[in-house]
């Protein structure tokens, strides 16, 4: 964006801008953590990503918790940090998935629909947690499935 004038008088606008974009347009944690690895030489980005590297260790955590359930697919991430799940279950609807999950399970997730696509069939999971909480995740996302 672009902005000509007096600033002061638009301060506040400008403000809720930056905020905004703060918000909205932020680097993502792992490219945070990657830039003094990459920059070092130390090749920090490759065992970051190794499948024994915790990036890949998190999204294999994702894979198997997909594997393990009846309800879900995926087509496994490579080089994304967010996983598209599939859900296999009659009448599944993604939005009213993801507040369940929300308000029963305090996991969140975001519906796939919110992705201007018109499959309800999808949502949307980062790869960023721990293998442990991702375990615990797809155990909830499970049991509500199974109810």
């Amino acid at each position: 964006m672009v902005f000509s004038g007096r600033r002061d008088h638009a301060a506040k606008y400008l403000q809720a801008v930056e905020l905004l974009a703060s918000l909205r347009l932020c680097a993502n944690v792992p490219a945070q953590w990657a830039v003094a690895p990459a920059l070092s030489g130390d090749h920090g980005i490759t065992a970051l990503t190794a499948p024994d590297g915790r990036l890949g260790l998190q999204r294999a955590a994702v894979i198997e918790g997909v594997r393990r359930s009846q309800h879900l697919h995926l087509a496994a991430p490579h080089g994304a940090l967010y996983a598209f799940i599939g859900a296999r279950t009659p009448g599944f609807d993604d939005q009213r998935f993801a507040m369940a999950l929300l308000e029963r399970e305090r996991v969140l997730v975001v519906p796939g629909s919110s992705f201007n696509i018109d499959d309800r069939t999808h949502f949307r999971v980062t790869l960023l947690p721990d293998p442990e909480t991702l375990g615990e995740v797809f155990r909830r996302i499970e049991r509500l499935l199974d109810a």
